[in-house]
């Protein structure tokens, strides 16, 4: 890959890759980083990328007729160096300065007539946000992917935090041997960094659950009962989570299913979607809890939505729709991301084929 640099009016930066020229300001408005590039010898900014223009505040018009002092105004020659890194202080449009962590280098290795500088914002709420960020990565890495190969059934899922973390989760694990698939899905109350924290330490409690049945039990109200005893001991005092839990038996040809604060999931049986009350204590309230719980018919084309009550609260209605369950599952999609989320959203979707 060659670059060449160009005349401002035209393109600053052209790149030739396999005998191909395109302009380069393209790729470089793609980058996440905040770029930088000016002229060592006048200090006149040659380009910057639309990181950057957001990052210091400027229109792209504004950059162009920049001086890299009016951004950076204490380099005094450090960052025309052939390469630096260091922490210091740029200075906004508005005139803010704000900590950064500033790469310089040129940008061929025979010429220092060009300077190209990656910014990092490292004042203490965009720090704090990048963290949220990789929170955010953490506990999406507990939930488990689609189930989309097997001839029996297919489960896929919908999950959408209201920020960038979630006070919903879901799991579950499917026996090809037994032919059973057990699953849950909980909604902590609250949002932010609080409610994560509990959500995942709840997952830990539901894996256990359905892992050690010897020391725990093999029923969904063993299970459901042993999550809240040992939630009650370890959450915030007002903290308290929505849950419900199942066990799809193809052999038996029946789904069974303990609620604790959901209030209902959706069935389709024949194309017709109705919604399933199942009324149920919450969960890390109080030792003594009554859980809504029953079993089901099944048959092969049946499907379940099990969602957050976040789901629950905006399909209104009592009245049965007719949809397949990939009509069904495109319209809970469809709710799920379209406009501004007003809490957690999660389902997890059964079809028995």
């Amino acid at each position: 890959m060659k670059n060449s640099l160009q005349s401002p009016s035209s393109f600053p930066l052209t790149l030739e890759v396999a005998g191909f020229r395109f302009n380069g300001m393209n790729l470089l408005d793609m980058f996440g980083e905040s770029l930088v590039m000016w002229e060592t010898a006048t200090g006149n900014i040659v380009y910057m990328n639309e990181a950057a223009r957001v990052l210091y505040d400027y229109t792209l018009a504004e950059s162009q007729t920049l001086s890299v002092d009016d951004i950076f105004p204490s380099r005094d020659g450090l960052a025309d160096r052939a390469f630096s890194v260091t922490t210091t202080s740029h200075r906004k449009r508005s005139g803010v300065f704000f900590p950064v962590q500033a790469t310089c280098r040129t940008l061929a290795q025979d010429s220092e007539e060009i300077m190209m500088m990656v910014v990092a914002d490292i004042s203490p709420e965009n720090l704090a946000r990048d963290d949220v960020a990789l929170a955010s990565d953490i506990q999406r890495g507990f939930l488990p992917g689609d189930l989309v190969g097997e001839p029996d059934v297919e489960v896929r899922s919908i999950y959408r935090p209201m920020f960038l973390i979630s006070g919903d989760m879901f799991g579950y694990h499917w026996d090809p041997s037994g032919r059973i698939l057990n699953g849950y899905i909980y909604d902590l109350m609250g949002h932010g960094v609080p409610a994560a924290l509990q959500t995942s330490a709840l997952m830990v409690l539901f894996r256990q659950a359905f892992e050690d049945e010897d020391r725990i039990g093999s029923s969904l109200t063993e299970k459901l009962q042993w999550v809240n005893d040992t939630a009650a001991e370890r959450f915030l005092s007002d903290s308290f989570a929505a849950a419900i839990c199942f066990r799809l038996d193809l052999r038996r040809k029946t789904l069974s299913y303990c609620a604790a604060g959901i209030n209902a999931f959706l069935h389709g049986v024949n194309g017709e979607l109705r919604k399933v009350p199942t009324p149920g204590s919450l969960l890390g309230l109080s030792s003594r809890v009554e859980f809504g719980s029953g079993e089901i018919s099944v048959q092969p084309g049946d499907y379940f939505l099990f969602t957050s009550d976040g789901f629950l609260d905006l399909l209104e209605g009592t009245e049965p729709l007719r949809m397949t369950f990939s009509d069904a599952y495109d319209h809970l999609f469809q709710i799920g991301y379209t406009g501004a989320s007003r809490d957690d959203l999660s389902a997890l979707c059964i079809h028995i084929r």
